[in-house]
């Protein structure tokens, strides 16, 4: 089933995005071998975003989406973090390594001014 690994790269947007409903649907998030981080580095933004705060509401696993965030998502949560506007619990920190430095300090700030 790996055959269809190596295919990933050359599929069309359409291609990919029911490859990725049928991760998606699939137990455990993998079909045929095919994880939904294997996917990743073909999505378009738009469709990284979307399941990265999917994700992020139902506290599911990021990590293997952080590379692949658009820097305006994850200053948008920063911003909705930082002003208590979330409406769901996160681990900001999981973020620091791909936020600028405006954000790790909006999250300095809210972080001292808590303490």
């Amino acid at each position: 089933m790996a055959v269809l690994k190596k295919l990933i790269p050359f599929l069309n947007e359409d291609d990919l995005k029911d490859l990725l409903n049928k991760v998606l649907s699939s137990i455990d998030e993998v079909y045929q071998d095919i994880k939904l981080k294997d996917l990743l580095p073909f999505l378009n933004d738009e469709n990284i975003d979307n399941l990265f705060v999917e994700r992020l509401r139902e506290n599911k696993d990021i990590d293997s989406f952080l590379p692949f965030v658009s820097k305006q998502t994850l200053k948008n949560i920063v911003e909705l973090y930082c002003n208590d506007r979330l409406n769901y619990e996160i681990d900001i920190l999981k973020l620091k390594l791909y936020l600028d430095e405006d954000e790790i300090s909006k999250i300095y700030k809210k972080l001292t001014k808590e303490i």
